[in-house]
């Protein structure tokens, strides 16, 4: 029976692609119920988290492909240890059938989606759908680009090949960009530099000062080579671009990749020009990709939230503020303290929803002799501060 047992697995397990194929061009219908809690009269925000909590209802009912077998033990040795296999998948599109509030204090909606259960770096409609979850991010571009013969010159108007290739990609998929003339008329070629060359955080500042949520930053460089060709020498220009997107909010870095092009032209400079191109084309695909799989598994799975602290008037403050997380905040998976100094501390959440949704849930309430008082907030973050009752 137990071979019989890692036959039929063996059998399922070769299955899984030609599911995965099917499951590729098909796009599962469900219908799913959501709820949202009214806080302070605010029913708008009630229903969009009500439409959140019903999307992942419809999500996790497709993803109910779920194989997991039993561990099989023979004469006290391990023969078979456990199969996992998840399909992921995401939103395609969706619509409102049925809402209304239930009481005074949730909101209600059921709505109809369309479940794909696959990647959607080509699927324009789920990529519509998720950046309109994820309130639509804009991004800056800026990326530091030497060309053949072109010396150390980074800065110059025209040398702004990469950073076309990547936004004519991307803009192809929907994502919004802050316009780069607004760009180069407010960024000063110091901080193009720091942004360039220096951490995360420093591009992630200077970004957010343009009204940028994500910064696309990165090097294209491209050199000229010779090569054989059945006895001739033929030139040929090589380009290598890396890129990496950072959250300007809280300065992490959300995806990376790197990538080369390559094009053989009598002309360095002309060759190298169509080298960068190629090489970012590539290159923004496979960001992309990271992209939107970091953004899918936050809007459907939770994400991480920067929570600043401030007023703090001692530890036994701050635990009761932390204690009291898991009730005030609904969808809330993990807390993590990364600092705490004099009235100042932060932490990094693990919750469903967004910035807002943390918002709304902590403003006014009240704890051991304090009440939170929201100060500020931004795509990933949120800031409070602890008022003496």
């Amino acid at each position: 029976m137990k071979r019989l047992a890692i036959s039929i697995l063996f059998l399922l397990l070769l299955a899984l692609p030609a599911l995965a194929q099917v499951a590729d061009t098909t796009a599962r219908e469900v219908v799913a119920t959501g709820i949202g809690s009214i806080i302070d009269g605010d029913v708008a925000h009630a229903r969009d988290d009500a439409i959140d909590d019903a999307l992942r209802t419809g999500l996790e009912q497709s993803l109910g492909m779920l194989m997991e077998s039993e561990t099989l033990v023979e004469n006290y040795q391990l023969i078979e240890d456990r199969i996992f296999s998840k399909t992921q998948g995401y939103v395609q599109n969706y619509e409102v059938v049925k809402e209304g509030k239930r009481d005074e204090m949730l909101y209600e909606v059921t709505l109809r989606a369309a479940i794909k259960l696959t990647d959607l770096k080509s699927d324009l409609d789920g990529i519509a759908t998720l950046l309109r979850r994820k309130n639509t991010p804009r991004i800056v571009v800026l990326i530091q680009e030497r060309n053949v013969g072109e010396g150390d010159r980074y800065f110059e108007a025209d040398m702004n090949t990469a950073e076309t290739a990547i936004m004519d990609v991307m803009m192809e998929k929907g994502f919004k960009f802050v316009d780069q003339t607004t760009v180069r008329a407010n960024i000063k070629r110091q901080e193009a530099a720091a942004m360039l060359e220096g951490a995360p955080a420093q591009a992630a500042a200077i970004a957010r000062t343009l009204g940028a949520e994500v910064a696309v930053t990165g090097k294209a460089i491209a050199k000229a080579t010779e090569v054989e060709v059945f006895g001739s020498k033929q030139r040929s220009q090589q380009a290598t671009v890396n890129l990496r997107a950072i959250r300007t909010d809280t300065g992490d870095i959300i995806a990376t990749a790197s990538a080369q092009g390559a094009f053989p032209h009598i002309n360095d400079v002309i060759g190298g020009t169509k080298a960068i191109e190629k090489g970012a084309k590539k290159a923004t695909e496979i960001i992309i990709e990271k992209i939107l799989d970091r953004w899918n598994s936050d809007v459907s799975q939770g994400g991480s939230l920067s929570l600043e602290v401030t007023g703090i008037s001692g530890f036994d403050q701050l635990a009761a503020f932390k204690a009291s997380l898991p009730y005030w905040v609904r969808g809330l998976n993990n807390v993590n303290q990364r600092e705490w100094s004099g009235e100042r501390a932060l932490f990094e959440l693990q919750m469903t929803g967004n910035s807002d949704a943390l918002a709304q849930r902590l403003s006014g309430k009240q704890g051991n002799g304090f009440t939170v008082k929201v100060t500020g907030m931004t795509q990933n973050s949120v800031s409070v501060k602890l008022v003496v009752q």
